[in-house]
């Protein structure tokens, strides 16, 4: 098996010297050119931020090796971003998605990440479960706060699919994992099918017997390798990609969920099922309130939500349509409006913040003109669905 890295062997300037030297008798933020890096680095003196960012730097010595050419690297647990900046610099054409629970962590990841498009850099927690967790205590000879899982937490993890479902990265190649109290269940979990290499850092050494039984050596080749546990995938078979997972806001046959209407007529009716997940909502006139439906649902964790409208009859007046989502709190967080005419179609896509919980999905029509009869104008919500 021959390496592909792109690792460079050595570089020219002693970095272990040259960062002791810059944070050298100094306290808070200090920045540092490096010799074949475009950009500089962040360090804060006072802690052990230049051991870890020369050792980075360093990653053959440190251990981390690839037998494969990563396109989509989630390393989780990126401390100040060093590794993140090493791994973009050696694989400028793969994505790099970081997460680091630890703000004072993140804030200068920030720093040393923001120059380089292919990383990104979000303050979560990554775990198997939505338990709440916060940093209690210290650990280690440097004294880091230690995150730990507590009912009082302001840090609710988020489950390591759900964060791939949102991000489309269904296809994600390589995991990086620094350990701490959330993503530690990781290991009991099975790994996304996709994966060729599970690199652990453990600091050189081996993962407990137990953790070891739970995952699946037949498919994997382990090996401890510097500061890190390897597991290469021994064959990955080719699959078909995956499609965008995508669920129907209105599906009478589906889940429960509660449904509310507000000026809605009911002689004619102005609300009923049109197709499997469509329905008329025939609009109310220009200047009175909007007939509104709203559909609430919980555990929200899409990418997007795709709208399809029409009105049906080419002499109607054009028809306001209006589609928010709406928070726990009552928060507007994406809303779409379209005006369509007669016999005409339109379509929205909206994209979604990234969001758990308790939701509302709030459909309106209304004539778009004054005085334009509401009589014969069929509005009717085709499809509405989450991606």
């Amino acid at each position: 098996m021959t390496s592909r890295t792109a690792w460079p062997a050595e570089l020219p300037d002693p970095l272990e010297e040259r960062f002791a030297a810059a944070v050298a008798g100094k306290s808070g933020l200090v920045v540092v050119p490096v010799a074949q890096r475009p950009f500089p680095i962040w360090l804060r003196a006072g802690t052990d931020d230049a051991e870890a960012a020369s050792a980075s730097f360093h990653p053959q010595l440190n251990g981390l090796k690839f037998f494969h050419e990563p396109r989509r690297i989630l390393e989780i647990g990126a401390g100040a971003g060093y590794r993140s900046v090493a791994l973009a610099h050696a694989y400028p054409g793969a994505e790099v998605l970081a997460t680091e629970p630890n703000a004072a962590f993140q804030r200068v990841a920030m720093l040393n990440t923001v120059p380089y498009g292919n990383i990104t850099v979000l303050n979560v927690a990554i775990g198997t479960d939505n338990a709440r967790y916060d940093f209690f205590g210290r650990e280690g000879d440097a004294g880091y706060p230690a995150l730990m899982r507590h009912e009082a937490g302001q840090i609710t993890a988020t489950p390591l699919p759900h964060l791939l479902n949102h991000r489309r990265w269904g296809d994600v190649d390589t995991i990086v994992l620094t350990l701490d109290a959330a993503s530690a269940g990781i290991l009991d979990e099975p790994l996304p099918r996709r994966v060729r290499m599970l690199a652990v850092e453990t600091g050189g050494t081996p993962l407990p017997p137990d953790t070891m039984a739970k995952l699946p050596m037949a498919e994997f080749l382990a090996m401890v390798s510097g500061d890190y546990v390897l597991f290469y995938r021994r064959a990955l078979k080719k699959a078909p990609p995956e499609p965008p997972r995508s669920i129907p806001v209105f599906a009478p046959d589906g889940p429960t969920r509660n449904l509310t209407l507000e000026n809605v007529s009911g002689d004619p009716p102005g609300f009923f099922l049109v197709g499997r997940n469509g329905f008329r909502l025939h609009p109310n006139q220009y200047g009175t309130p909007s007939a509104r439906v709203t559909i609430t649902q919980h555990n929200l964790d899409y990418a997007e939500l795709q709208v399809s409208m029409r009105v049906v009859q080419d002499d109607s007046a054009p028809v306001r349509f209006k589609v928010e989502m709406r928070g726990e709190s009552g928060t507007i967080l994406a809303s779409a409006i379209e005006v369509v005419k007669g016999g005409a179609a339109r379509g929205v896509v909206m994209q979604l913040p990234e969001y758990q919980g308790p939701c509302s999905i709030v459909f309106t029509t209304q004539m778009a003109e004054p005085g334009a009869s509401h009589e014969g104008a069929w509005a009717e919500f085709i499809s509405a669905t989450f991606v």
